[in-house]
């Protein structure tokens, strides 16, 4: 199925860099969004065969491939779209269209794709988060070291405290329980909404495997000013895909306007700019 595996000359020449779509006949749901030159959008097509004439263990497979080949087995073809074409080719900008593409897609009646990896350059905001940009940039004036963020909307929005949100249960591996005098950091929408020292961690009550910290001065714990009720978007910016999984992060600030990222990112050594 879908015999069409190429573009000509002229054609590849006019689309250039572009953002293509793959659609389920059956019920013209977009199942997956990329972006490339030349004949990326066939090439999904080529590895589904290869895949079903060697017979791989089918558990390996990604799901997209998977899809491709249930719609075959239907005897239909896979829907393809170009959505956006002749994109610049060295800068960002097809980055920033795939990525809202896929974030319009997921937030829409569509549903989820079946993307393994989520596009690099998402700038989606809420509601929340958008009136979240007239705080200040997170940017000490002293250097703090180990700074710990933690994702707690959720967990307030089900009406746990703001230090509970923050403080119960992660996954902490030893290493990074022992790091010396930590803080740590709730965010919700990307506003810091709490901010303490960390005293020690715990085991969780709940689940051996999961941690929890309490707080100097616990359980009436000490906010750490330098810290609160300033916007983190900058930081997030810098391991979004990690953080959206719903990971906390690690960080440090030189206190001279940057920050590295110690977990939710491969670069541990670049500092980046605070504002």
């Amino acid at each position: 199925m879908n015999n069409q595996r190429n573009f000509d000359t002229l054609q590849i020449e006019r689309l250039g860099k572009y953002i293509y779509a793959l659609r389920d006949p059956r019920d013209k749901k977009i199942f997956y969004v990329g972006q490339g030159t030349g004949n990326r959008v066939f090439d999904h097509f080529n590895e589904a065969d290869a895949t079903n004439k060697e017979s791989i263990n089918l558990q390996i497979i990604s799901s997209k491939t998977l899809r491709i080949l249930e719609i075959w087995k239907h005897e239909e073809d896979v829907e393809w779209i170009i959505i956006a074409y002749n994109l610049p080719p060295t800068d960002f900008t097809a980055d920033f269209v795939e990525s809202a593409i896929y974030d319009a897609l997921l937030e829409s009646q569509n549903g989820d794709t079946l993307n393994d990896v989520t596009p690099p350059r998402s700038s989606k905001l809420s509601s929340d988060e958008v009136i979240a940009l007239a705080a200040a940039f997170v940017n000490p004036n002293i250097a703090i070291e180990n700074v710990f963020i933690f994702p707690t909307q959720n967990a307030i929005n089900r009406g746990a405290s703001i230090y509970d949100a923050t403080r119960m249960v992660w996954y902490v591996n030893q290493a990074n329980r022992n790091l010396q005098n930590p803080f740590a950091i709730g965010l919700k929408y990307g506003i810091s909404v709490g901010s303490y020292q960390i005293n020690n961690w715990n085991t969780a009550v709940l689940d051996a495997n999961k941690h929890e910290f309490t707080a100097i001065n616990h359980p009436a714990p000490n906010t750490y000013e330098p810290l609160l009720n300033k916007n983190w978007i900058n930081v997030l910016d810098k391991a979004k895909g990690f953080w959206q999984r719903g990971n906390y992060l690690i960080v440090d600030f030189d206190g001279k306007g940057h920050f590295r990222i110690k977990r939710g990112s491969q670069d541990r050594t670049t500092w980046h700019d605070c504002v």
